[in-house]
Parts: structure tokens; sequence; C-alpha cells
């Protein structure tokens, strides 16, 4: 039993693609507005902080020749101390002259105690205000460099945003292409159907003012009950000449297929267009398939075309006609004319199967006629 997958076309993907693209290109661009704020916003600082780190270079260069010069004295007075106490620990005589020479000793280890002190005091100063700058130096050198950082990335965002929108036009340039081989399509096999009196022009036409003027009765509506800025395009278009398929079902054209665009309305979300898909395309799932006729009929077109490719078309019974387009060989048996059975070889494809229904002046989806 044949299975069907329903997937979503290219058309629909490219167009999905395009809308992310487009969101996240908004994403960068308000990025880049952030993070120049950010930037116009830091200059003043960032000047400022370089002004107050080359001070404070120079600050913390004097302090080092401070605490060089600190630790010199320092170093001068414990070797004072040392030749202080190597004195004192002589032998005095117990005289006069010992108690003087005693006295003046204790006198000068006090003096040499205090401002050791206060040059340890005056060191452990300037060395807790080394560091403290060192720190604050430190603190500063990672603002700026934060600074730079988000001008580089700023710049990098630039380039992304520029590579990003290049190839997003690139994008839609391809999209709008298919968007214009669909409308290609679509109007001449219509006007292949109209120069064969498959559809007949003036009642189509009679039908869908009837059916625009009933719309009016009921008051101002958006096409598709949708967005105001989407707009019908071309004769594609045709919302009123649609039914339903009440006969019997029948086999698929093709043995193995995805459905890779659907039949009725698409939504162009780039354009903001509405196209109505008078036909489906199948994807055939092995390459150069055979395409075979759905129904019995008569051959009445078969033949090469602008934009389709090969066509054939079949006039089936209850004025049913079976519509066979992008074929890549027509079957050399196919004659206009000819009658075929259901299951006749007509063709073959390279992929993609057109395939379309018409009765009287109506569509109908050629899924409804393929049994499940």
């Amino acid at each position: 039993m044949q299975t069907e997958k329903q997937i979503h076309g290219k058309l629909q993907d490219i167009a999905n693609d395009i809308v992310n693209e487009e969101k996240d290109i908004e994403k960068i661009k308000d990025k880049i507005e952030e993070l120049s704020r950010t930037i116009n916003d830091s200059q003043e600082v960032v000047q400022q902080k370089s002004e107050y780190l080359d001070k404070l270079t120079k600050d913390t260069q004097a302090l080092s020749s401070q605490k060089k010069g600190l630790e010199q004295k320092i170093i001068k007075i414990i070797a004072e101390d040392f030749s202080f106490y190597l004195v004192s620990d002589s032998d005095y005589l117990d005289n006069e002259d010992g108690i003087l020479v005693d006295e003046v000793l204790q006198k000068m280890d006090t003096i040499m105690r205090k401002e050791f002190g206060k040059l340890a005091a005056d060191y452990k100063q300037v060395n807790d205000q080394i560091y403290s700058q060192s720190q604050e130096i430190k603190n500063i050198h990672g603002e700026i460099q934060s600074s730079k950082s988000k001008k580089d990335e700023l710049v990098a965002l630039e380039k992304k945003r520029e590579s990003s929108i290049l190839a997003l036009n690139t994008k839609k340039e391809g999209y709008k292409k298919q968007l214009d081989d669909i409308q290609k399509e679509r109007d001449e096999i219509r006007t292949t159907l109209e120069q064969l009196k498959i559809i007949k022009v003036q009642e189509e036409n009679k039908l869908l003012a009837e059916k625009n003027a009933a719309k009016r009765d009921k008051g101002p509506k958006t096409v598709g009950g949708e967005d105001n800025s989407i707009r019908q395009i071309g004769s594609s278009y045709q919302n009123s000449n649609v039914k339903k398929y009440v006969g019997e079902r029948t086999i698929a054209p093709l043995d193995s297929y995805n459905v890779k665009r659907k039949f009725g309305d698409y939504v162009d979300p780039i354009y903001k267009i509405k196209i109505f898909n008078e036909s489906v395309v199948l994807a055939s799932s092995t390459p150069d398939a055979t395409v075979k006729s759905v129904l019995n009929g008569k051959v009445i077109f078969a033949k090469d075309t602008a934009s389709m490719e090969k066509v054939v078309i079949i006039e089936n019974s209850d004025e049913i006609h079976t519509i066979y387009a992008h074929l890549s060989k027509i079957a050399p048996t196919i004659q206009v004319g000819q009658k075929i059975k259901k299951g006749y070889v007509i063709g073959r494809i390279d992929n993609d199967l057109t395939f379309e229904v018409t009765q009287k002046n109506f569509h109908i989806d050629p899924l409804e006629l393929i049994a499940k």
C-alpha cells in the first residue's frame, strides 16, 4: 500500500529560512546599536581612566623609589643595631665611666628602636599603597581592554550583518525567481487548458465575479481573512472554482513518492503574496521514475512546453481531465487521440511530477483521487 508522507515544499522551507534570517539580522542590528551606545557612553570614562592610569603609574614608580630608600635605611639601622649590641656586650668596669657608657648605649638603643619602628611603619604603608595602586592599575587595564573588546565585537558584528544581508538578498532573489516560475507555469498550463476548451474563461470569470460580489455584500475582508497587506497575484489565484472529488479512488501516478507541494493556498510570508496551487507536486522516491495514467481516458495533449517541460493531458469520463507536467520523457507510444487504460505508462520524470485535475470549470485536489 502506498504510504503517503506529507512534507513541506522547498518553497516554504526557503521562505522560513528567509524570515528567520531577517529576524537574526534584526537582532544583530539591535546588538550593534546597543554596543554603539555602550561604547559612546564609555568613551569619556575610558579617557578619564587612561589619564588616571598614567598618574597612578607615575605615583607607583615614585613609591617604588621611596620603598627602595626605606629598605636601604632599614638595612643600615639593622647593621648599626647589630654593631651596638656588639659594643654593649663588652665588659665594662663597674665604675662611673662604665655606668655612663651604659646609659648612653641604652639611650642609643631607644632612639634606634623608635627610628626603626617608624621606618618599618612607613615601609608597610608604602608597600600597602603600592599593592593597592597595582590592583587599581590592573582593574583599569581590564576596563580599557573590555572597551577595546567591545569595539572589536562591534566591528565583527557589522561585518557579520553585511555578510548576512548579502546572503539574504541572494536567497531572496532565488526565492522570487521560484515564485515567478510558479506563476509562469500556472499561466502557461491555464492557457493550454483554455485553448483546449477544458477551462472556459467566460464562465469562470462569471463565477469569480459572483463569488467576489457575495463577499463584498458580507462586508470588507482581507484575502483568506488574514493580513491586509496580503495580495493575490495572477490568474493562478482561483479561489472560487474548486470542488470535491466524489468518484471512486484510483491509483497514484507514481509508485513511490512524497507530497512536495500541496493543493490550495500558499501565502508567501516574504512578499505577502497569496498563490493558489491548482496542482500538487509529487517528489519521486526514485529517479527516472515512470508516470502512469490514473484513469481510463483519451490523450488530448502531448508535447514540450516553455516552462512546464513535457506535458500530457488526458480526457477522462465525467468531464474530468488529468494533467501530468514536468515530464522528462513522453512515452513513444503516446499519441494525441489515443485511448489508454488506467495504469498505462505515459512517460518518465527526473525527480518531480506536477499533477493537476479539473472537472468542467473546477479544480480538484489531485490527492482526493488517489487511494490511501
